[in-house]
């Protein structure tokens, strides 16, 4: 007898056709529950009790499948593999798939150069001398920026940005 609860799919099971909307899925299941509640065999023998209580079981499960748009894609998809059942691993796979797809593409972050400073002292003159130019004082960031310069004389980077202070400064007078 439980062989044949497993060849049913879940459309025969609740007696919906694969096109029904979600009104027929629901119409259909509260019919499906007023027939094998477990409730109703409860003052029966315990093997049909059990026998209505896992048909309920199955009924719930392609209840909540056929409900579900993206979980009744993934059946349908299944289905026609011929598999009677969602395997909740499939189920997942198609949730966390459709998400993906709802989700923008994601911009790919901005590669930061690395920065060649090796003292943390000029780092943290380099960004004062950063913060002070996105503002536009352009004396504070020349001060950092040569600071920053005094700590690693021999870094390129330093010395570059310093040149663009420098020149920005003479520009704007």
């Amino acid at each position: 007898m439980s062989d044949q609860l497993e060849l049913l799919d879940y459309y025969t099971l609740l007696g919906v056709k694969p096109a029904a909307s979600s009104d027929e899925v629901k119409a259909a299941f509260r019919t499906f529950a007023r027939r094998y509640h477990p409730d109703r065999f409860g003052a029966d023998e315990p093997e049909k009790l059990q026998r209505a209580t896992q048909i309920y079981r199955r009924g719930s499960e392609a209840y909540q499948v056929l409900l579900d748009p993206v979980s009744r894609k993934a059946y349908d998809r299944v289905l026609r593999a011929g598999q009677r059942r969602l395997s909740s691993e499939e189920r997942d796979r198609a949730e966390r798939a459709e998400r993906a797809e709802r989700q923008p593409p994601a911009r790919p972050a901005r590669a930061r150069p690395q920065t060649p400073i090796r003292s943390p002292h000029a780092l943290e003159f380099y960004h004062r001398s950063a913060e002070a130019a996105r503002g536009g004082r352009w004396r504070d960031a020349w001060k950092a920026m040569k600071r920053a310069v005094e700590i690693e004389p021999e870094n390129d980077l330093l010395r570059t940005r310093l040149t663009q202070i420098e020149a920005k400064l003479r520009t704007s007078r």
